[in-house]
């Protein structure tokens, strides 16, 4: 059983127990990063006041995240339920649409109040607010002309507290992710977005995930697949490790990071 009911628990467990021991490693094609259990709240808990204190999320707002599997996009997902938002994610590879690596192509209506995205993409009508987020290591801004209206995740989320105001925990199987676009079922006969609590994604895919693994999430998954490694490696008090889809994985890798788990991209 997941050691953790809901996302509120697993970052309370993250800040307090063994805060500085790395839970979240990423190996990019910029370099690795690694991220402790204080570290990754530290980093949640900035872009949570900044969806509440500057994009004006209440409980309930939809932020739509077209983000690769990243580091980032896990923050974002946490933040997101930290501020009592659900996850909008567009289809996938195994949906049988979208880009290969879970970012939007441009097309279709943002199904969300908030559109999170790494791609150059032209203004949002109000009442939609944009977020275009730079993902490398060391970016300190958007790197190229901001949409007008835009929020430029990495000029401001420094900014914002450390530390995110207490709030009730989502109730016990409450929506948090959807997964494909609401309009995928209807008259198109595609099926429509799977919708997933948080025990779905931290209890369902990767079975019993053992105590205080230091795990290896395959490259090439979609960002769902790494929120489900994510909250079950977490529940175990394990470390994920995420890879970039062009990074090889060698053994020297493997060594270095100590790794005691594969998990499958799927």
């Amino acid at each position: 059983m997941p050691q953790h009911t809901n996302p509120t628990e697993q970052l309370a467990f993250l800040r307090t127990v063994a805060s500085s021991s790395p839970r979240l490693v990423w190996y990019g094609t910029d370099g690795r990063v690694e991220l402790s259990g204080r570290v990754f709240d530290n980093w949640v808990a900035k872009t949570a006041n900044l969806l509440v204190d500057e994009l004006d999320a209440v409980r309930g707002t939809r932020v739509a995240m077209h983000l690769p599997t990243h580091w980032k996009a896990v923050v974002w997902a946490y933040a997101t339920w930290q501020a009592g938002g659900v996850l909008v994610l567009p289809r996938t590879p195994d949906g049988g649409s979208g880009t290969s690596d879970g970012t939007s192509d441009g097309s279709g209506d943002i199904d969300g109040d908030i559109l999170v995205t790494s791609s150059a993409r032209p203004p949002l009508e109000a009442p939609l607010m944009l977020v275009p987020v730079a993902l490398g290591a060391l970016a300190l801004r958007w790197p190229g002309e901001l949409p007008r209206g835009a929020v430029d995740y990495a000029a401001e989320v420094r900014s914002y507290g450390d530390v995110f105001p207490e709030e009730a925990p989502p109730r016990p199987g409450a929506v948090l992710v959807e997964a494909g676009n609401s309009g995928d079922s209807g008259t198109t006969g595609a099926p429509g977005p799977r919708r997933l609590s948080f025990a779905d994604l931290s209890g369902g895919s990767d079975g019993a995930v053992p105590p205080s693994s230091v795990a290896l999430l395959e490259p090439g998954c979609t960002v769902l697949r790494a929120l489900e490694a994510a909250a079950s490696v977490w529940g175990a008090e394990g470390t994920l490790i995420l890879v970039d889809r062009d990074v090889q994985v060698t053994d020297q890798l493997l060594a270095g990071e100590r790794v005691t788990a594969r998990l499958a991209a799927r």
